[in-house]
């Protein structure tokens, strides 16, 4: 049987790469083709516009607030125009919490939920037997050094939208971007919780946070991180890390940001067909549950998730954290939010290393959102 090839974009960590290597035997059996993944960084993934290398392959993993940027520069097709209709309530029924859904934009989805993440917690086993369940529970252990908040200004952003939500004012909740007045108290703890933490945590994302509960002894806990299975694989590091719920004020694990990733077809690809197969087998139970899973994949199939295999692999990383994906916070789709994000989360994390802010800092935070709109409508 000749195999066809196509080219893919992803992003440069097992759980983004191994994962779909792993699954390219299943590809060549089941639909006689091989895709030749390329990766970029993990910043690249959360900054870099799609419309800068959809050119040059056929799938692309990408993260759900670019889809509507990628959507304006024609990079990517919507699955509707080469997908069935069965295909696509199939996947609808058997994503993640919002995660399918977080792909939608223009009434149309533009790629399809492989991966799926929100902020969690996570604790070292051998140290303590539990997370974190409430917020002033994490102050406390803070106060004993025991806790790590990776806050550099993509990830402080993200924590902020979690607590906002939490708060019952979620960002773009209404007309405006932010309320001022829940923004001054989610800020203000947020500047508590920095004081807690070691000073490295303002550099940290959660990746790091991960390698550093796991090399060192002094923290137990984790908080507000995203989560990565493979930390809780035997042998991925010398010790494990166990994920949780995220923490709250009211126990109830709501509002935490979601993330994740969905895999697009790009508009340049000269195989659009095939690449709808491809995408749509990865994303279903047959190669999530297996495959994709083993090799350190963190499936966007709720199949993958309640699936004893991939919980005895994880030390249950999805059983534990399935409450927190089903109850995240989706970050509003339009154009030029990743823009927004960005310039958001540096006066944020100002903030957080100034341990102080004003009236004109939230102004600042809202005048992110009030250019863009200037901005577009010129």
């Amino acid at each position: 049987m000749t195999i066809q090839k196509l080219k893919g974009m992803t992003w440069d960590h097992p759980r983004g790469l191994d994962c779909l290597v792993n699954s390219d035997s299943l590809l060549q059996e089941q639909l006689g083709v091989s895709v030749d993944w390329s990766a970029r960084s993990l910043l690249a993934f959360g900054d870099q516009h799609i419309s800068e290398f959809y050119a040059d392959h056929d799938l692309m993993v990408i993260d759900h607030p670019h889809v509507p940027d990628a959507v304006h520069a024609n990079a990517v097709i919507a699955l509707e125009d080469v997908a069935s209709d069965a295909d696509l309530e199939l996947l609808a029924k058997t994503s993640v919490g919002a995660s399918h859904d977080s792909y939608i934009y223009k009434e149309k989805h533009w790629a399809l939920a492989i991966d799926t993440a929100a902020q969690v917690s996570a604790y070292r086993p051998d140290k303590t037997s539990q997370g974190l369940v409430f917020w002033d529970e994490v102050l406390d252990a803070g106060r004993e050094g025991l806790v790590l908040w990776p806050h550099k200004p993509v990830d402080a952003f993200s924590t902020f939208a979690t607590l906002m939500a939490q708060q019952g004012h979620a960002i773009c909740s209404s007309r405006e971007y932010i309320n001022s007045a829940v923004a001054a108290e989610v800020l203000t703890f947020m500047i508590e919780l920095a004081k807690v933490v070691p000073a490295q945590c303002l550099t940290m994302n959660p990746i790091e946070a991960a390698e550093n509960l796991v090399t060192t002894d002094k923290e137990h806990y984790s908080v507000c991180m995203y989560g990565y299975t493979n930390y809780s694989r035997d042998g991925f590091r010398t010790r494990p890390i166990v994920y949780d719920d995220v923490p709250s004020f009211d126990g109830l694990a709501s509002g935490s940001q979601l993330g994740g990733a969905g895999i697009a077809i790009s508009s340049a690809s000269k195989n659009v067909e095939l690449a709808a197969k491809v995408a749509i087998l990865l994303s279903l139970p047959e190669i999530q549950s297996t495959t994709y899973v083993e090799a350190g994949g963190q499936p966007g199939n709720l199949a993958a998730w309640k699936a004893p295999h991939a919980n005895a692999i994880t030390r249950n990383f999805f059983n534990n954290t399935l409450r927190t994906l089903e109850r995240a916070w989706v970050r509003p789709r339009f154009l030029g939010w990743p823009d927004v994000q960005y310039q958001s989360s540096l006066v944020i994390h100002k903030i957080l290393k100034e341990k102080n802010f004003s009236s004109k800092d939230i102004e600042a935070i809202a005048a992110t959102y009030t250019t863009y709109n200037q901005e577009l409508s010129k």
